[in-house]
């Protein structure tokens, strides 16, 4: 049986057996009165606390729960336990649902959430910027009133069977997702793909140009070869058919290797490169490799060290970077001098190389760096220049948080500098 209804029927035994004791020692009558007047007593003692929870009841708080007698104490205290934990709950959701609109705020793509009305009913950011809407103005508005591309409009509504479509808004290319869930509710994803666009476009043009520079060895090797079967070719032409030959191969064989060595510093991009290099040590080996190029050219050569500090990464990558660099600057110096200096300047280390060569135009400079880019398309082919040095170069430069400057005067020299930041300078 229910404690509260045993309570309540104590308390009205007690009631009546007063009266009755009253009753029996005076009369009948005042017994009744007492009974009658204890019972309303009772009933007022009730309706105020009735009254005390319904005012709770309208403002809940757990600083302002009701204190009950022995009757009413137990369910005031179950209701100040079951709002604790109604606010405890109301907290954690309020928590979850913040971490959950700062992780779709921190998401690279936009994300739109609409009902199945296709209402707006929450945005991150990016999908605002990207599909220009207003938070708060266009929540609870239909997508449709703001946004009227057809291929949207037909990929939200299920017209066509198909999942995901691409726009251009403002010259900017997206790919939108649509994504069902819960009630005939949608999520769309928004990601700007010009990026990857661009990548595509890149990686095209890259295998267009490599056909291209492979193309034309292998069609001198290929003409001399079925010109050297004719029996009735003279040796001599024949040995200049060869040699012909020969260099056309060994350009093939400088390009595949420029080729393997970039994409050997694309494909270790996760390494550390956090062994220490010696300046000391670049200087002995460039002056090493590059004896038989001193000896061909009328060029003087020196290598200055200016800073007792070194350099943090690897060394094979960064010896490649400045073999690049002087290996350019012989190839375009005829005379002159060129000259290799490390210095520390405003905390970074400078690793530059200085010719004086033809020099370059300025309107070749922000885009000398480009895989294939020649200034002169004859002279770098003629002089074995493959197209691809320097962008060997701005590669490892990258992955060394690091960068190239370049300057040069057109008939006065160039500079070409690896500049590497503080944190790479020890």
């Amino acid at each position: 049986m229910n404690k509260i209804f045993i309570k309540i029927i104590t308390k009205l035994l007690i009631f009546a057996l007063c009266s009755f004791f009253v009753g029996l020692f005076f009369s009948i009558i005042y017994g009744l009165l007492l009974f009658i007047f204890l019972l309303i007593l009772y009933v007022y003692n009730q309706t105020y606390y009735l009254i005390s929870l319904d005012n709770w009841l309208n403002q809940p708080s757990q600083h302002t729960v009701p204190i009950g007698n022995n009757l009413w104490e137990p369910t005031f205290s179950k209701l100040y336990q079951f709002h604790k934990n109604i606010v405890k709950t109301k907290r954690d959701l309020g928590l979850a649902l913040d971490q959950f609109i700062l992780g779709a705020q921190a998401l690279p793509d936009g994300v739109l959430s609409l009902d199945q009305s296709n209402h707006i009913l929450w945005a991150n950011k990016k999908i605002q910027r990207m599909l220009g809407i207003k938070i708060p103005d266009d929540l609870n508005k239909p997508i449709t009133y703001i946004f009227r591309d057809t291929k949207l409009l037909d990929l939200i509504d299920a017209n066509d069977n198909k999942k995901s479509i691409s726009i251009i808004i403002d010259d900017n290319k997206y790919q939108i997702n649509l994504i069902e869930f819960g009630a005939e509710n949608k999520l769309l994803i928004c990601r700007n793909i010009n990026n990857e666009e661009k990548s595509e476009a890149i990686r095209k043009r890259f295998i267009s140009d490599v056909s291209h520079e492979l193309k034309t060895p292998l069609t001198v090797i290929m003409g001399n070869s079925e010109l050297m079967l004719n029996a009735d070719i003279e040796q001599k032409q024949q040995k200049i058919l060869l040699n012909a030959t020969l260099d056309q191969a060994q350009r093939m064989n400088t390009l595949i290797a420029d080729l393997i060595s970039l994409n050997r510093v694309d494909t270790t991009k996760t390494i550390l490169r956090d062994k220490k290099v010696m300046v000391t040590d670049l200087k002995n080996q460039i002056l090493s490799s590059l004896s038989s190029l001193r000896l061909k050219k009328d060029i003087s050569f020196e290598f200055n060290i200016d800073s007792k500090k070194n350099i943090l990464g690897s060394f094979s990558e960064v010896y490649s970077a400045l073999e690049n660099l002087v290996s350019n600057a012989f190839r375009y110096s005829d005379k002159g001098s060129i000259s290799i200096n490390w210095s520390i300047i405003k905390g970074q280390g400078v690793l530059s190389v200085t010719d004086s060569g033809i020099g370059i135009s300025k309107e070749h400079l922000t885009k000398i760096t480009d895989r294939f880019y020649r200034v002169d398309t004859d002279r770098s082919r003629n002089s074995g220049g493959t197209g691809l040095g320097l962008a060997i170069v701005k590669n490892i430069m990258d992955h060394h948080n690091g960068s190239i400057d370049i300057k040069s005067d057109v008939s006065k020299g160039s500079t070409f500098s690896l500049v590497f930041p503080k944190e790479r300078v020890l």
